[in-house]
């Protein structure tokens, strides 16, 4: 009968386990007076890595999402940019070119935020399977912080370029 244990489990994992089992013991009772520190450095590496991950999951989203709407974006804004570069006599669409900003704006945000959006979908997608298909909460609330910290940085960046523009000077 014992020996049908020892079939059923693979006998090297188990001297494996049992080996660690041991040096834990072993050092639990040789470091008992600084196990509490190295407790706090452990937890500290932890978050770390975790923040770490979330980071780069929510970076590579978001950057995903910006170079896809990039050229639709970069149409808009030198288009924008060469119409104020022409002299003032010679500007007769100011009215025309602020709807098309407008306009070329709203279509490339909704299609920033849509990308993003199946971006997050797949990267969460990604940590619940590296989390045994359960939800690692741990995980996707700094993700989505990220996101949305990286998203709003995108639009700082994008903002005074718009507010800039000659048609929005007078």
């Amino acid at each position: 009968m014992k020996m049908d244990v020892f079939k059923r489990w693979d006998f090297k994992s188990f001297l494996i386990f049992a080996a660690i089992v041991a040096v834990v013991f072993i050092g639990a009772n040789f470091f008992s007076k600084y196990l509490s520190q190295i407790a706090y450095v452990i937890l500290a590496i932890e978050l770390v890595f975790v923040v770490a991950v979330t980071w780069s999951l929510a970076v590579h989203a978001v950057l995903k999402s910006l170079f896809g709407v990039s050229a639709g974006l970069s149409l808009i804004i030198f288009l924008a940019q060469a119409y104020c570069a022409v002299p003032n006599y010679a500007r007769t669409a100011d009215d025309a070119l602020k709807s098309l900003v407008a306009f070329g704006l709203v279509y490339v945000g909704i299609q920033f935020f849509w990308s993003l959006y199946k971006e997050a979908k797949e990267r969460s997608k990604t940590l619940k399977e590296a989390n045994d298909n359960k939800r690692p909460w741990i995980a996707l609330i700094p993700f989505a912080l990220f996101t949305g910290l990286f998203a709003w940085q995108v639009i700082q960046v994008l903002l005074p370029i718009v507010q800039t523009l000659c048609i929005y000077q007078k």
